[in-house]
């Protein structure tokens, strides 16, 4: 095994020690439903006293199997150890929300403890993206629905924390909803901050077999223009053309994820773009 894959791993393991952290010491306790297999977790708790760990660990398993059967083996080798190691730091950890139920939160401190979870959330997710992991779960369900329906990972994603996080809202109060909207407003910004940096625009590097399509989509889309370079590879001596936009980081993920539905073989190389962070 090499210095990166052990680095890899050592990442992602903690990362998912995070995120059990975050789980079990603001998020159960606390009752806010965010979504996915935690937010299911959390209402089998309430209701039937089933431990969270083991719907956590049943929904990975379960999404992993789905995994393999619509999007392959290959697809799934990146998902396995967050399904297996979150479920299982989330048991480990599980002492931590017995500590945290009989602390007497006022408002201020629930809102405290409330951020502080979002933060380390995002923080864990971001180091398990950011090596190509994934923690399991919805993420998985979101490829599936992005493969069979065309819907983008991040809108998928969204829609299934919609449903789950509306549950929340009937089961637990709507009050909670907005703690639960504040809690994936913080884990987007914190995890995208950790995947992308800190400048305000990337610069989109793009070889394609499709460029008209790939350039129409990123004018509707983005409103951006696209600017074509000729480029002669270093090997081959081919001739070849290079797309290149710049676009806010926010769009970042959209983006990607729109180039590789229309062409899966695009090459696609992103820097950032300090000097136009005023312009784009």
């Amino acid at each position: 095994m090499n210095g990166k894959k052990i680095k890899d791993y050592t990442t992602v393991i903690l990362g998912c020690l995070f995120l059990a952290i975050a789980f079990n010491a603001t998020i159960l306790p606390l009752e806010i439903i965010i979504g996915g297999s935690s937010g299911l977790s959390i209402i089998g708790d309430h209701f039937f006293e089933i431990a969270p760990s083991l719907t956590i660990f049943i929904c990975y398993i379960s999404a992993l199997i789905f995994g393999v059967i619509f999007l392959g083996k290959e697809e799934m080798k990146k998902s396995i150890i967050g399904s297996l190691l979150f479920p299982l730091f989330v048991y480990i950890t599980s002492p931590l929300c017995t500590y945290v139920e009989t602390l007497s939160l006022q408002t201020s401190e629930y809102l405290v403890v409330v951020i502080i979870g979002a933060v380390v959330t995002g923080i864990a997710h971001g180091m398990i993206y950011k090596v190509g992991y994934t923690a399991g779960g919805s993420d998985i369900a979101s490829k599936i629905i992005n493969k069979y329906f065309g819907i983008t990972v991040g809108s998928a994603g969204a829609m299934i924390n919609t449903l789950i996080v509306a549950s929340g809202g009937v089961i637990f109060g709507w009050d909670k909803v907005l703690y639960a909207v504040l809690t994936l407003y913080v884990i987007g910004k914190v995890t995208d901050k950790v995947l992308l940096g800190i400048s305000y625009s990337k610069k989109f590097y793009i070889i394609t077999s499709k460029d008209e399509e790939v350039k129409e989509y990123i004018f509707q889309e983005f409103n951006k223009t696209v600017t074509e370079i000729e480029a002669i590879g270093g090997y081959s001596n081919l001739a070849d053309e290079v797309l290149m936009c710049v676009v806010p980081t926010r769009s970042y993920f959209k983006l990607k994820e729109g180039i590789e539905i229309i062409d899966k073989d695009a090459f696609i190389i992103i820097t950032d773009a300090y000097e136009l962070e005023n312009k784009v």
